[in-house]
């Protein structure tokens, strides 16, 4: 795809522009001003940008303070003062005393007070704020009453009304009548099933219907019904039928075709037509004739044989590919995301795929801690979850539980649940901020098969050690003893995690043979 002038690969079939690079809107977030874009992976559904960082803003904002925008904690007098800036109630803040304290993360600032919008609402307009019990998830607001939207509307020319969702009044303003609900047919005779609207026996016919939801389909194929077919004499196709023949008999998409046709490619559900002998199917599921030349994210270059990064062709021997960009290959070199670096320079940090220069710092790469893909300041504290990791104010009677940050006053912690009572653990140190010595040192490797209170089992898991070189398989299952399970991490099952004989490291292994190999290159020279 063309991003502001460069031809770049799409890392997804649906990817958007963010400055001069593509993006999986569903993972990551552009972030920055319009002329200093910048791609972070996104940390959950509920962050958002502020400048090149992203925030929760369930529990922080974003705030314009006197040296730029800064991530601040939702209770701060910043946060206060922007939220209400956006309810036009900053006289009301400016003459309180005291912040308003922030009980619940999904709180909102309502006439003097924050109301736990999961179980309130605050209904009325600007100046007639009104608090509201709210009866269930599916009520909402008509001035100062609340309805239920899923029986209900809020409509009305010069008063909103609450009116039953059939109405007039409910149809013009929805723009659609409600659906009624149609009756499904019932098979009544022994052996039957339904398909569609009919009813058939399956050890005489089958049922046509589209299997794949996700996958595009041409529109000029069929309207893919529910049909009741039989296999003897025709063939279905992701919904479509088709006689069956001696060379017809295999699918690509919605369309039947034989493996004996001549000129024929089937590339990923899409079936192409007179094709040269030799094609195949190249990476992005485009015919290409490999001896002809190379095939690089559509990119067609003359010279057969060659290997592709991004859409240019490089040499492995002398070069090393990072998410499609060429750079000269080190005796130590590897990638941070676009970049390449020597994973043995003290003063180089990759983190999730933004890689710092830490020499303007004074600091070493085992001084540096990375929280998610952002380096953490001194001041700063790090939350790492099972999923994702988010960097915090220090505060002071604060800790994390997971990717939380909470008050030990208000809360207390296990593996990673939050709960009101006054109950402190310890929090969890990542792997990627290990230092080299404990990196380095003997570590275990493998999958979450059960957790209980007092324990953890794993399965296939391998005991390395990085200085000598040496990986040797355990006895399955392993089971790790935990007597305090609120001090270890939340753990997922069938997902990879380091371990040693007391902790459970955070954050499970996307890709074990590349982080192995990372480990290895390491601590070679340690």
């Amino acid at each position: 795809m063309c991003c502001d002038s460069t031809i770049v690969p799409k890392p997804v079939p649906m990817a958007q522009c963010c400055g001069k690079r593509a993006f999986d809107e569903e993972k990551q977030m552009c972030c920055g001003p319009m002329q200093n874009k910048m791609v972070l992976t996104s940390r959950s559904n509920n962050h958002r940008c502020c400048f090149h960082e992203q925030f929760d803003n369930r529990t922080q904002c974003c705030c314009e303070i006197s040296d730029g925008l800064k991530i601040q904690p939702k209770n701060s007098t910043c946060c206060e003062k922007e939220s209400a800036l956006a309810n036009g109630q900053l006289n009301k803040i400016l003459k309180v005393s005291n912040v308003v304290t922030k009980t619940v993360p999904d709180a909102q600032y309502c006439d003097k007070d924050y109301t736990d919008t999961d179980t309130h609402l605050c209904c009325g307009p600007v100046k007639k704020k009104k608090v509201l019990l709210r009866k269930s998830i599916h009520h909402k607001c008509c001035g100062q009453e609340q309805y239920d939207s899923k029986t209900e509307c809020c409509c009305g020319n010069d008063a909103l009304q609450i009116n039953p969702i059939n109405s007039v009044c409910c149809v013009n303003e929805l723009g659609v009548r409600p659906q009624i609900p149609i009756p499904q047919t019932k098979c009544t005779e022994p052996h039957t099933r339904l398909c569609g609207s009919s009813c058939y026996n399956p050890h005489e016919l089958q049922c046509c219907e589209r299997e794949s939801t996700t996958r595009h389909f041409d529109s000029g194929g069929c309207d893919a019904t529910p049909t009741v077919y039989d296999p003897i004499t025709q063939v279905c196709c992701e919904g479509c039928l088709s006689k069956k023949e001696p060379s017809i008999y295999q699918c690509c998409g919605q369309t039947a075709y034989g493996f004996a046709q001549r000129r024929v490619l089937c590339c990923n559900g899409t079936l192409y037509k007179d094709i040269e002998d030799g094609e195949e199917c190249s990476d992005t599921n485009i015919p290409f004739n490999p001896t002809k030349g190379t095939l690089c994210c559509s990119q067609f270059h003359s010279s057969p044989g060659q290997h592709c990064c991004g859409t240019e062709t490089y040499k492995p021997h002398y070069e090393i590919c990072c998410d499609g960009h060429r750079h000269p290959k080190g005796e130590h070199s590897y990638c941070c995301g676009i970049h390449a670096y020597n994973i043995n320079d003290l003063h180089m940090k990759c983190c999730a795929g933004t890689l710092y220069n830490l020499t303007s710092s004074g600091s070493n790469r085992n001084d540096a801690h990375c929280c998610g893909s952002i380096l953490q300041k001194n001041q700063d504290v790090c939350c790492s979850g099972a999923e994702q990791e988010v960097r915090y104010s220090r505060e002071r009677g604060h800790r994390c539980c997971g990717h939380l940050y909470y008050n030990t006053s208000l809360w207390s912690c296990c593996a990673e649940k939050l709960s009101p009572w006054p109950v402190q653990h310890g929090s969890h140190l990542s792997v990627n901020n290990l230092n080299t010595k404990d990196l380095c040192k003997e570590m275990n490797i493998g999958t979450v098969e059960s957790v209980s209170l007092q324990s953890v089992v794993f399965r296939d898991v391998l005991k390395i050690h990085a200085v000598d070189g040496t990986v040797k398989a355990l006895a399955s299952p392993y089971i790790l003893r935990t007597p305090d399970r609120c001090n270890k991490p939340k753990l997922i099952l069938g997902r990879t995690y380091f371990f040693d004989k007391v902790h459970v490291f955070p954050g499970f292994i996307h890709d074990p043979p590349s982080l192995l190999h990372y480990i290895y290159s390491k601590c070679h020279h340690f």
